[in-house]
Parts: structure tokens; sequence; C-alpha cells
């Protein structure tokens, strides 16, 4: 007898050790998972990218990863500036001179775009954000051999659904719809998902607390539970005063915006 396979589903961890680890804890008194999924933008923002990357590379096989742009571009040589123009930039600096070559590697290692257990696994598709319907069945459309679709960027917890096959631009996509704390979602036969778990270690929907998804799937049976977790905000905000971040990151982070 096949069993159900158990997927704990973050993106945008930006270095929020804090945040990553209360949701861990909660996915673990839970019943635990199988695979952990990761949908990008692991770094930049927080003040712990080497303790986050470290806390992945613990998880060993279990962990499945893509690149989001933040992720992209701290490992690109030349890509940052000590004097950038823009706050998140100065953020993401202060990460690419925390982690080591070692780290940097790692975060290669990861694709840009994966399909795992009948899931596409991708953060800005065609570095798009997926806020709109039109926009999510230009996704579904284009996405063959696979059903549902796992985005991130956009920080904010929800999904999109549509009969739209691949290659078909006559099905509409509904609008996007929100998955807030314990929010039980069972997929239909017949309808395809793009789904968003919403930016762990920096929210966007007004909610401070932290965004994730617990999967549980058996064959074609799918069904996706929403969590939201407390995490103690203040240590990270004391760390990013200490390291002289930007003053724009605690603001995010109290307000839950971007």
């Amino acid at each position: 007898m096949q069993k159900y396979t158990r997927i704990l589903i973050c993106s945008d961890i930006h270095s929020n050790i804090e945040a990553l680890q209360a949701c861990l804890a909660d996915a673990q008194a839970r019943g635990g998972f199988d695979r952990f999924w990761s949908i990008g933008d692991v770094v930049g923002y927080g003040p712990d990218p080497v303790a986050v990357l470290d806390e992945l590379r613990a998880l060993g096989d279990r962990f499945v990863g893509v690149q989001g742009n933040h992720d992209r571009l701290s490992v690109k040589a030349g890509g940052l500036h000590p004097r950038p123009d823009w706050w998140w930039q100065h953020a993401d600096y202060r990460n690419f001179l925390a982690m080591t070559a070692t780290d940097r590697a790692f975060i290669r290692s990861w694709p840009h775009d994966i399909v795992d257990l009948g899931f596409r696994l991708v953060h800005d598709p065609d570095k798009r954000y997926v806020e709109d319907a039109s926009t999510a069945g230009w996704v579904l459309a284009a996405t063959r051999h696979v059903r549902h679709v796992v985005v991130g960027h956009s920080h904010k917890p929800g999904y999109f659904v549509t009969t739209r096959k691949a290659g078909d631009a006559a099905a509409p996509t509904e609008r996007f719809r929100p998955l807030r704390d314990g929010d039980v979602l069972e997929f239909e036969a017949g309808r395809r998902y793009l789904i968003n778990p919403g930016g762990l270690g920096q929210p966007r929907d007004r909610d401070a607390s932290a965004p994730y998804l617990l999967a549980s799937i058996h064959g074609d049976s799918v069904t996706i539970e929403a969590r939201r977790v407390e995490y103690d905000m203040e240590a990270t905000i004391a760390k990013l005063r200490d390291l002289d971040y930007p003053t724009e990151l605690e603001w995010h982070l109290r307000r839950g915006t971007g």
C-alpha cells in the first residue's frame, strides 16, 4: 500500500533563522515531514544567511530547493556593490559578505526550475510575479508533463485554480484565493493548481507571522494545510540593528509588508 508523502513547503526564507526554526518545530509537532520544498530566495534581506543554509543542509536528502532572484544575485561575481543605491541591495551585500565559497556553492547547486512528485517548483517563472489570473494561467498553460505548480516571489500565501490543460489558452483561471492559518485545500480531480506558500522570512500580506504549507500526497490525492507560526521577531530585529542592516527591514517585518 502506497503511503502518504508529507511535504513542508516554504518560500522566501530570506535569512530569517528564527522564522525557519519556528516553522520546522511546528511541522514536527504536526507529525513531521518526508520532504522540504524550498521555493527560492533562501538568502537576502535578513541577518542569518549562514545559519539558514546550515539548517537546510542538515535536512539531507529531504531538502529539494530551487534558486530565487536573491539567491541568484548572491552568488553572481560582481553582482553586488558595497555602496548600492537601494536598501535591499545593501542587505544582500551584507549577506554576500557573511557567506563562504562553500555556502555559495550550495546555492549554485540548486536548479532554477525542477519537477518533484508531479509538481513544478519555480520561484519566479520567466522572472515574473504570479499575482493575477492571467499570469497564473500563462504559467499553467506553459507547464507540460505535470499538473500543478508551486511558486514564490510575491510573499503572499494562496492559490489559483483552472481546468486549463498544458498549451490550452481557452479555459479561464480563477482569481487568486488567499490561504489563511488553518485553511485546508483538497485538490479536485480534473483541475490544476498553482500555489504559493507565502514569504516565510518576510510576509507581505499584512500578517507578520511566518506562513508555510504542509502537503499530503497519495497518488493523485493532494491535501494542503496552511500554517502561520509566531517566531522570535525581536531576536531577528536585534541582529538587524547590531549588524547595521537597513532600518526598512524592521519596518517590513513588524507590519508584514514589503
